[in-house]
């Protein structure tokens, strides 16, 4: 039972690697094969096909992406001390990603946009669920009184997502870590001027 668990893991922890380096179309069932050392029918026992793998495997890697912002902001006490750690957790995945490269939620968005249905709904839950943390830290620091009452928390979150996320596709394209520096520069000074009291 236990050999069977861990074989089901390492599948999941091995595709989840793959899908998010070469998206699910780059992905086929040999480089998964190739990447856990099974056969087809090693894979295939423990899911019903390449579909299912990707959706567990997506999840795989939200909830370790999550794991890292909590573990962060587990460490810090004020609101403010909180927001600069979730940017600080979107600086992270250049130089050491959760899974493989960049960040999961954007990665599967962007390869699953118009190929697969099931994958962008996926992309776009685990993109409310970040987002909704992020508002809840808000609502968090103006229960506290730290952050200002009338703070647009939908507005916040999105703005720090859009900024961080376009910094880490940039710095990953160009190579050359100014963007991601720029968007974590403006998201502090917008804080200092927007949300603090």
């Amino acid at each position: 039972m236990t050999k069977g668990i861990d074989t089901r893991e390492r599948i999941i922890r091995k595709s989840a690697e793959l899908f998010n380096t070469y998206g699910y179309s780059g992905c086929s069932l040999s480089d998964i094969m190739k990447a856990t050392n099974l056969k087809k029918g090693g894979i295939y026992n423990h899911f019903k096909n390449k579909d299912e793998i990707a959706l567990e495997a997506f999840d795989y890697s939200l909830k370790k992406l999550i794991t890292r912002f909590r573990e962060k902001l587990g460490a810090v006490q004020t609101s403010a001390q909180k927001i600069d750690v979730i940017i600080d957790s979107f600086d992270s995945l250049i130089l050491d990603p959760v899974v493989a490269t960049g960040c999961p939620i954007f990665n599967t968005a962007m390869d699953a946009d118009q190929t697969h249905p099931a994958l962008k709904e996926k992309a776009k839950e685990g993109m409310q669920q970040l987002k909704t943390y992020i508002e809840i830290k808000i609502e968090e620091g103006k229960d506290k009184g730290e952050f200002k009452a009338d703070v647009d928390k939908e507005e916040f979150a999105a703005l720090l997502i859009m900024t961080m996320e376009g910094a880490v596709v940039l710095t990953r394209i160009y190579n050359d870590r100014k963007y991601v520096n720029m968007a974590r520069d403006f998201l502090r000074s917008h804080t200092q001027q927007n949300l603090l009291k």
